[in-house]
């Protein structure tokens, strides 16, 4: 075994000074940080075991470990694996990748079997935000990473860019809490992904990468190579983790055995393989646990739905599993009905009603952007709208601006990309709006149509004194908003 290199050089002769802390570990080796904040490198290998000072850690302790820590990492360089992975970062670099969010590889390594990244200042693994198992303050914690507002807006980015990725079509292969990266800031939810070695296309032959504990069981198992469906797997693993603090599989009885448990099996590796029921399974409860953040605090219905997708008819039949267009219209619909608590600053979903995490429980205040189809040849411009039932909801936190996407405003496909459109701040006394592209905005005024070409300042828009917004060309059908401000007590 050796300790990381303290510097390594690259094709170009480049000397880059490695910093000993892994960002973190994968399904092919490390990740460190350079001195240079916009530079990482991936040394490629196998990483021995942390030692753990208790043998008898739990499972989620142990996944938890070897997520976070790396003494050293064991290469065998030779020139046939310098080759192949010369060509496959290559073929990498070759890639249709317009405008993705990708840290594209650089630069090979000279002596050391990996190469070099670009990587974004204030950025993060997903990992900062699932506590460490046993996390004594795990609600503050959860609270202080953004709470389930954040997560579900980080997510559902998380989903776009790998829909994105999937109608290329390419596969990521190693989807891992280390290989997403998220803005370090709460008030921001930037998403990156890194460690784009293995990312290729779809094949019949593709290999089986995967990091420990998020790997698709048919990947596992060696009975198929990774595929969108093996993504879209690993992407549920990490969400579930994310939103809820543990991981889905690793239960009760996974973590505490028992009396009659002959050690034949390794019950995480069992787990971790598909043959043993995920902790919220509907058919068998063998597995539950109470551990984590009460899921019908964090998760609404159509997500649970997508969860017991992946992880029950999913876990023994691929096909079965949600895509991951899926997941990025459920998580951008859940993400857009959360609301602010003025008593302790918790996020939840609207239809909770008040807040769950508080004692005080106050009703929440904010704006309400109900979306509904329009068209001007059934229509007026003021209140009416084509369509009976909205299409969408979008609340507007009144204390810190809001910004709007596009797939509020438009119907878009997942994989498309998913732009802001509009910037809405709440003032003292009304509403600023500021269009933030190309997009066509009016506003109805005192009965009267206005196109928004800057920011505008409207009324608060009070019960009867509502405010609509038309997206889009008048003389075609396009989206109309309403907006209404919901004052809490």
């Amino acid at each position: 075994m050796s300790n990381f290199p303290s510097t390594v050089v690259d094709d170009g002769g480049n000397v880059h000074h490695l910093l000993k802390q892994p960002l973190g570990r994968g399904g092919q080796g490390v990740v460190l940080r350079t001195r240079s904040p916009h530079i990482a490198v991936k040394l490629i290998g196998s990483v021995p075991e942390t030692p753990t000072a208790d043998p008898d850690a739990r499972s989620a302790q142990k996944l938890w470990n070897r997520l976070t820590h790396a003494p050293g990492i064991v290469q065998a360089p030779d020139a046939q694996k310098h080759a192949a992975l010369r060509r496959r970062l290559e073929d990498v670099r070759a890639l249709p990748l317009p405008r993705l969010h990708l840290a594209q590889p650089l630069a090979m390594l000279r002596d050391h079997l990996g190469y070099t990244m670009r990587l974004l200042t204030g950025m993060v693994p997903m990992r900062s935000l699932i506590a460490e198992p046993g996390e004594p303050k795990l609600a503050e914690f959860y609270q202080s990473t953004g709470g389930v507002g954040r997560r579900l807006e980080l997510l559902a980015n998380t989903a776009g860019l790998l829909a994105r990725i999937h109608a290329v079509p390419l596969v990521y292969a190693d989807v891992s809490p280390n290989n997403v990266f998220v803005s370090a800031t709460v008030d921001a939810s930037e998403v990156w992904f890194i460690d784009l070695d293995n990312l290729d296309y779809l094949s019949a032959d593709a290999p089986g990468i995967f990091t420990p504990g998020f790997g698709a069981p048919e990947v596992v198992t060696g009975r198929a190579g990774v595929s969108t469906l093996s993504d879209s797997f690993s992407f549920a693993v990490l969400a579930f983790w994310v939103l809820t603090q543990v991981h889905p599989f690793l239960g009760d009885y996974v973590e505490e055995g028992g009396w009659d448990d002959d050690g034949e099996e390794d019950r995480e590796q069992l787990a971790f393989r598909g043959a043993l029921p995920w902790i919220e399974d509907t058919g068998d409860d063998s597995n539950r646990t109470a551990q984590g953040i009460a899921r019908h605090l964090v998760l609404s219905k159509p997500i649970r739905d997508l969860f017991r997708r992946a992880f029950e008819a999913g876990r023994k039949d691929r096909t079965a599993r949600p895509s991951m267009a899926e997941w990025t219209e459920v998580l951008r619909r859940a993400a857009d009905r959360v609301v602010s608590c003025k008593g302790c600053g918790s996020t939840f979903d609207v239809t909770a009603g008040n807040c769950q995490f508080c004692t005080a429980s106050p009703r929440p205040t904010f704006i309400h952007m109900q979306v509904n189809r329009w068209d001007p040849e059934f229509d007026d411009t003021g209140a009416s709208a084509v369509s009976s039932r909205a299409v969408w909801h979008k609340m507007l936190d009144v204390t810190k601006d809001s910004t709007v996407l596009r797939h509020v405003v438009e119907p878009v496909l997942a994989d498309a990309e998913d732009a802001a459109v509009l910037r809405v701040r709440v003032l003292r006394s009304g509403v600023a709006i500021e269009p933030l592209s190309n997009h066509e905005v009016h506003v109805v005024l005192g009965g009267r149509l206005q196109r928004v070409g800057s920011e505008i300042k409207l009324p608060l828009p009070k019960a009867g004194n509502e405010a609509y917004l038309h997206f889009g060309p008048l003389d075609r059908p396009h989206r109309m908003a309403v907006l209404r401000l919901w004052e809490g007590v």
